[in-house]
């Protein structure tokens, strides 16, 4: 496996996927180097642009973008860096030379835009990762999953919602699953592959990047340092809704010794969250012990001011919700982060600005 401390060359390869067999059929030789593919913690799927000449028609078929690095020791490898949808809305055309811009989607765009033909029941004692792992697959999509032994406990219905609550959707039913069993959201590699995993608090997280100030270092010497408190809730409401029962969690932080507490601000700023699902427990007190345990679980998330970092680093293999520990004593940054927004432009060296973030308790 390369050393991706060391320096290398970059290139790019630009492959014509089959929808039909999943197989690179064709290297595309008309894309420029210089665009750009954005992973983002808060959205649906990967984004992205390219500029081509000529044309760029793929019908169904989709794009996949290879980064081909080689290292000053000899060794070279090759990383899928995403496999999109390709939309070429326009050219522009001066004499018989045309040009034009192309905009890039991720595979998961294909159920988040899709929406169910009517209403769809999930029978209580359903495995929510395996069902949600089913639909995806009934997408065309190919899914790799985490072991799960998460069931529902009441029977729920899908292809409803029209509130924003994004059950009508089909990405929007499969993270609800998701959400309900302990995993993070759904998520494409490199490949297209669709990645089911369960969610990991950032500190429990293995550091997956090293930025140490240094000669060594490979980032530049400039970041945006950020602390956002504006979003910093004192009272959280865990609202579990059935057919059946309604259980409501709460949780208040009233500690005068916290800077945002009820006690310090002098007034309330909650957040409610709704689950689709009963809590843990046999008894309705049983339940309700859940549901407050849950209320103060998010509790200790949104009763910390987020910091975030902004800074560019030269391409190294990581991905959106991994940890990045930080040493940079000059600029008084320290600690774990985790990579909420990554994007990368494809020039020299495939830099990545990150968008590292962590609450702080």
């Amino acid at each position: 496996m390369a050393d991706w401390k060391k320096r290398f060359s970059s290139s790019y390869r630009f492959m014509r996927v089959s929808r039909a067999t999943g197989a690179e059929v064709e290297r595309l030789r008309n894309i420029r180097t210089g665009g750009t593919l954005e992973f983002n913690q808060d959205s649906d799927y990967e984004t992205g642009t390219i500029d081509y000449t000529g044309e760029l028609s793929l019908g169904a078929d989709l794009l996949r973008v290879y980064l081909d690095a080689a290292f000053q020791d000899g060794t070279s490898e090759s990383i899928a860096l995403g496999t999109f949808i390709v939309s070429a809305p326009k050219r522009d055309k001066v004499g018989t030379v045309a040009t034009g811009s192309a905009r890039l989607s991720g595979r998961l765009r294909e159920v988040a835009e899709d929406e169910f033909d009517g209403p769809l029941t999930v029978p209580a004692g359903t495995n929510a990762v395996s069902y949600a792992a089913g639909l995806l697959r009934s997408a065309g999509l190919e899914v790799v999953a985490d072991p799960s032994s998460f069931s529902l406990s009441s029977t729920w219905a899908l292809g409803l919602d029209n509130s924003g609550g994004g059950m009508a959707k089909k990405l929007g039913a499969v993270n609800c699953l998701l959400d309900l069993a302990g995993f993070s959201p759904a998520r494409c590699d490199g490949m297209g592959r669709v990645i089911l995993s369960r969610y990991v608090e950032p500190a429990d997280r293995p550091v997956a990047l090293a930025l140490e100030e240094g000669a060594s270092a490979r980032f530049e010497n400039s970041a945006v340092d950020e602390r956002d408190i504006d979003d910093v809730a004192n009272v959280v409401h865990a609202v579990y809704e059935t057919a059946e029962e309604t259980v409501i969690g709460t949780a208040v932080d009233s500690d005068p010794a916290s800077e945002f507490s009820t006690v310090s601000r002098g007034w309330r700023k909650a957040k409610s969250y709704t689950f689709s699902d009963l809590p843990d427990g046999s008894t309705q007190k049983e339940r309700q012990a859940a549901a407050d345990a849950k209320a103060a679980e998010l509790l200790r998330t949104q009763a910390s001011p987020i910091r975030r970092v902004t800074v560019t680093h030269v391409h190294a293999p990581v991905s959106v919700g991994d940890a990045v520990g930080v040493s940079w004593p000059s600029a008084r940054i320290e600690g774990k982060f985790a990579i909420r927004k990554r994007t990368l432009t494809l020039v020299g060296g495939c830099p990545m600005e990150l968008e590292v973030r962590r609450y702080e308790r």
